[in-house]
């Protein structure tokens, strides 16, 4: 690391406890747990990337600093969240809005019939989150219980995000999205108190899904990481899913990533996100339905083929394709503005942004996804 940037994570540091101490002597015991929770997990990272004695010293000192802000109170409990209404996106809480506005309650309005191709994925997961909802009775005859996780893994853009979507869609649940850096960074120290959070929210709806993207940020493997918050936030999060059968209310868990073999194993365990779904790119059925979508309505040129085009963009991604026609659309625009008439998109507007783009998922990458489908984490 460069010397500025470690000079700024000592900086930051001492920032961070020196609040923490003027917060203690002010009385104000849960300010000064989290600042120094926060300068402890700041000084850990210099720790890392110090070198010699300096390394083992700062690492003594976070320790110190670590240990002065478990005796101090934990912080006070959140408000009570207030359930939405409404099914509109909405945050949710009570007077502490601001620092509940990363918890989001939503009612997506999409289905697996938005969705391109990948048949095979909505099977899975119809059997997996959909069936025991739609067949109780069924499900109930032979033991099958609502509710569970699944882990959708895969190369970026293929389509996870919309998939966790149309799964709360397809059955009216409430849906929270969540990333990693909005549960850690405006609380760090407490992080796995978000956590329960989160779960305790989304358990007060008869039917929720919880999605978490960039797993991997989240549930790291912990003998990788050196973060002390990561080493409370993965016994917090297990401990969240192991209750999910025990919930009087259906609890379903997406997780996303595109690196699965960073995951800390424990949380792929039977009973937490034990089902494991690759989301591959598109095959070529699927990029022609998605250049169908994103050229509704647009003016196109009678001898144009969206088969043909498709065949010419073998692994790329749903985004990729996405991107494609999007480009098409601002390529007959520019000529439209540029020339004074407006003229329908063409063969030749689909040859140039071809010629030029390329697939963002590099074939090394797409080894590794494979990999990892056929051997899990013992692959890797």
């Amino acid at each position: 690391m460069p010397m500025n940037d470690l000079e700024n994570l000592l900086n930051r540091a001492t920032d961070a406890f020196q609040k923490g101490i003027k917060a203690r002597q002010q009385g104000d015991l849960n300010k000064a747990r989290e600042s120094l929770f926060q300068a402890a997990e700041i000084l850990y990272l210099a720790a890392e990337t110090s070198h010699g004695s300096l390394r083992e010293t700062r690492k003594l000192l976070a320790q110190k600093i670590q240990a002065e802000a478990e005796t101090l109170t934990r912080p006070s409990p959140a408000v009570v969240l207030k359930k939405s209404s409404t099914p509109q996106s909405q945050p949710i809480g009570g007077d502490d809005q601001q620092a509940e506005s990363w918890l989001v309650r939503e009612q997506p309005d999409v289905s697996f019939d938005d969705i391109a191709g990948l048949e095979d994925v909505k099977e899975q997961i119809r059997l997996k989150l959909l069936y025991p909802f739609t067949h109780a009775e069924t499900a109930a005859r032979y033991g099958i219980q609502a509710g569970g996780g699944i882990l959708l893994y895969g190369p970026p853009g293929t389509g996870k995000t919309l998939i966790a979507r149309a799964v709360a869609g397809e059955i009216q649940a409430a849906f929270f999205s969540i990333k990693p850096s909005e549960v850690m960074s405006q609380w760090v120290g407490v992080a796995e108190q978000n956590v329960a959070r989160l779960f305790s929210e989304a358990s007060a709806y008869e039917v929720s899904v919880i999605f978490i993207d960039e797993m991997e940020s989240l549930a790291p493997r912990r003998r990788t990481s050196g973060s002390t918050v990561m080493q409370r936030v993965v016994p917090q999060l297990l401990a969240e899913l192991d209750g999910f059968h025990k919930r009087e209310n259906a609890l379903l868990l997406i997780g996303a990533t595109n690196e699965p073999w960073a995951i800390d194993g424990a949380i792929l365990r039977p009973g937490r996100l034990d089902r494991l779904i690759y989301v591959p790119p598109p095959d070529m059925a699927a990029r022609i339905r998605i250049l169908e979508l994103n050229l509704k309505d647009a003016p196109l040129a009678h001898e144009i083929s969206l088969d043909d085009i498709a065949s010419h963009t073998e692994g790329y991604s749903g985004a990729d394709m996405a991107a494609v026609a999007h480009r098409a659309r601002e390529r007959a625009f520019l000529a439209a503005i540029q020339g004074g008439e407006t003229r329908p998109i063409a063969t030749s507007d689909f040859e140039a942004i071809l010629a030029d783009m390329r697939p963002s998922i590099s074939p090394q990458e797409m080894r590794r996804f494979e990999e990892f489908k056929l051997h899990g984490l013992s692959g890797i």
